[in-house]
């Protein structure tokens, strides 16, 4: 890409960004912002752009020199007859005189040069606004493109009705050549070409700029650029240690959060055997309950001989849970039922089948049930231990 290319992107670029709402914006936010600022720090901190304004007299062959700025001070005069080379020393000195840099040069041209031309456009230009003005120009002017030297600024974005109002500016180009010849031979080369308003002996600059964008020398402001690197570093150092805080905070929730899975952890398995625990308790608690409700064999065999005369003879005793079933002999096996049911630890005896005669012994052969009593099995020992 040759640089013919670069400096028409590069100017497609910039005009974009003039006709968008985004200058606009930082200019006012800038001023909202410096205004919290007291003007003496404020200018401490970012100090006035240094300006050096050139105000051409008597047809272009005599300049003042104004000091820019909110007060402006006039510094020299160069005039018509003077020799170059003692203008370009003096001119030298002037450069010399700002510490903070080298200065922004502006031709100011006074009203009789400029040409001022309300503009109205369909708002649908706006995003290519110079090359619609340079196409359009000898529509809205008497003037072609390639005659003068044009800046705009836009006054109004009327979005209900579709329109954008312009204030154009134009300078013809055969004067500004002329001027800037003169310049030239002093060692002069502007930054930009301005208009110039104000009252007498209080001259200001308009802020239009109506060098093409390929002819307009590079300005830099030394001190603001060393206070805005400055300020991004302060920025760049203060994102550092934020990104370091939330990495410190982060780490910090990170280690919490493992160590709370650890002790949540602990926590699980000091309640997993707390359950266990619980389990093995309430199983020795069924255990010992069970074995509390249900009477011991020894217990229920020593009421059964305790209770039963020499002439009762049993051949089987089973227990099965709370039931005691036996079989045997007796010479009157009636009497059994009896002895059962006044026991304390035997209750609701009865025969179960029929009572039948042995033929061996001549006995009756019988086969009976009761109910054993859990809660009167104390009471049963004590009787048979004589307490």
């Amino acid at each position: 890409m040759n640089q013919s290319a670069i400096n028409e992107y590069w100017g497609s670029v910039v005009a974009r960004y003039r006709a968008g709402p985004l200058p606009g914006f930082l200019k006012w936010w800038r001023g909202e912002l410096a205004g919290l600022f007291p003007r003496s720090l404020r200018e401490r901190m970012i100090p006035p752009r240094p300006q050096l304004w050139l105000v051409p007299q008597a047809e272009g062959r005599e300049f003042t020199v104004w000091a820019g700025g909110d007060s402006p001070d006039r510094r020299d005069t160069f005039g018509a007859s003077e020799d170059a080379g003692l203008l370009r020393d003096r001119w030298q000195e002037l450069l010399g005189g700002f510490e903070d840099g080298q200065p922004e040069i502006r031709l100011c041209l006074p009203p009789e040069d400029m040409l001022h031309c309300p503009v109205e456009l369909p708002l649908a230009v706006e995003a290519n606004l110079a090359e619609s003005l340079r196409y359009q120009l000898d529509q809205v002017t008497p003037f072609s493109a390639d005659q003068v030297y044009f800046d705009y600024d836009i006054v109004e974005r009327d979005a209900e009705h579709g329109r954008l109002k312009i204030d154009l500016r134009l300078a013809m180009r055969s004067r500004v050549d002329a001027l800037r010849e003169r310049l030239a031979a002093i060692g002069i080369r502007p930054h930009a070409i301005d208009c110039l308003g104000g009252e007498a002996g209080h001259p200001e600059c308009e802020g239009f700029n109506m060098l093409p964008l390929a002819e307009r020398p590079r300005h830099v402001y030394r001190r603001a650029r060393i206070n805005w690197l400055l300020a991004g570093g302060l920025v760049l150092v203060l994102a550092v240690v934020m990104v370091e805080s939330l990495f410190l905070h982060q780490r910090t929730v990170d280690q919490l959060q493992s160590e709370v899975d650890a002790l949540r952890g602990e926590a699980d398995q000091v309640l997993a055997l707390q359950r266990e625990l619980q389990d093995a308790l309430a199983a020795a608690n069924f255990l010992a309950e069970r074995r509390r409700r249900q009477p011991v064999s020894v217990e229920v065999l020593d009421e059964v001989t305790r209770i039963l005369p020499n002439d009762i003879w049993l051949t089987q005793m089973q227990i099965r849970g709370n039931e005691l079933m036996i079989q045997g002999l007796a010479d009157q096996s009636q009497r059994l039922i009896e002895l059962i049911n006044e026991s304390d630890l035997l209750a609701e005896a009865e025969f179960r089948g029929s009572v039948s005669i042995d033929p061996g012994s001549g006995r009756e052969r019988f086969n009976a049930q009761a109910r054993i009593e859990t809660t009167g099995g104390e009471r049963a020992a004590a009787a048979g231990s004589g307490e």
